[in-house]
């Protein structure tokens, strides 16, 4: 099957590498920072049978402390994928980077690049100098973001604080991305914002992270808190529902049947996290998921039907 959507796909652009390089982030999360190139994407996407990408910014996300060099180095960014959008019609989209965790200068940049710039929606880092996505200084994002009916896509960065003495204190995409994306979205639907905002489009990276292991322990704990006068009654089924769910990193051989308990086929996306995994391994997934007999029915969706949906491709 050909014309997938690839709605978690990357680019790296000089600017921001050149402020990765600046501020000594270039390795902080334990993970090789790879090349990218226009060349090497459109390679990828031949490759794999990918005829459109979604393009954002992966981790380290690009606000180092100073709110000017941050605005100003998210709109360079957003400029060159609007190029990459007009120098391909019908191959690219683009979510926008913003400069949190400021949220009224995050929300100016979102309404620029999506009215002027054509960005399909917004992707914000799980937290952001230790400001996480649920919190109130994120209220300009979500106001201009619930008017417009947009999307926004998750992705995680380097929690504040990361244990010492083990393994995944290196490697951070092993283990602390898919905690730090998990405690992103629990705030999210226990803070309530999901419900005030309830035509944000809000899409989880990684199968979910580890929110299906955690969503009934959630779904209890908010119940036990409320009935003892400690907390606001929260609809977590409801939130949960409105969520949408990308499929990148390894799904198989449990991750797909895992996420699928969590969610509806109808709002699960392809996603091949590439340049941050190689070609080879997006080849292996795609043909695993043509051969799995579960998602017969699904697979239209998932590879591309969902996404345009949602993003009115």
């Amino acid at each position: 099957m050909a014309n997938i959507i690839d709605a978690h796909c990357h680019f790296l652009t000089k600017e921001y590498v050149d402020a990765l390089k600046k501020h000594d982030r270039i390795t902080e999360d334990g993970f090789p920072i790879p090349s990218w190139s226009l060349e090497e994407q459109l390679s990828y996407m031949e490759v794999t049978g990918i005829g459109h990408g979604i393009l954002s910014l992966s981790s380290p996300h690009g606000h180092f402390g100073d709110d000017g060099e941050a605005a100003e180095l998210n709109r360079s960014i957003n400029e060159t994928a609007a190029e990459l959008k007009k120098r391909y019609p019908g191959k690219f989209s683009f979510a926008a980077c913003l400069p949190l965790p400021n949220g009224t200068l995050a929300a100016k940049e979102a309404a620029y690049a999506m009215d002027v710039l054509g960005a399909c929606g917004v992707k914000a880092p799980s937290q952001a100098g230790g400001v996480y996505l649920g919190d109130e200084r994120f209220v300009p994002l979500m106001e201009e973001l619930e008017r417009r009916e947009g999307v926004l896509l998750i992705h995680p960065t380097k929690p504040p604080v990361v244990p010492g003495g083990c393994f995944t204190s290196g490697p951070l995409p092993l283990l602390e991305f898919l905690n730090d994306t998990t405690r992103a979205v629990i705030n999210l639907i226990a803070t309530g914002t999901l419900s005030r905002y309830p035509h944000v489009r809000v899409v989880v990276p990684h199968c979910g992270s580890f929110l299906p292991n955690i969503i009934d322990r959630l779904t209890g704990i908010t119940k036990l808190l409320a009935s003892k006068g400690a907390g606001e009654a929260v609809d977590v089924q409801k939130s949960l529902d409105s969520l949408y769910f990308d499929l990148a990193g390894d799904i198989y051989p449990r991750g797909i049947s895992i996420v699928r308990s969590l969610s509806e086929d109808s709002h699960l996306l392809f996603g091949g996290d590439f340049p941050y995994t190689p070609t080879e391994f997006v080849v292996e997934k795609i043909k695993r998921m043509q051969k799995d007999e579960s998602l017969k029915g699904s697979l239209e969706g998932i590879f591309s039907g969902n996404a345009k949906r949602l993003f009115g491709i």
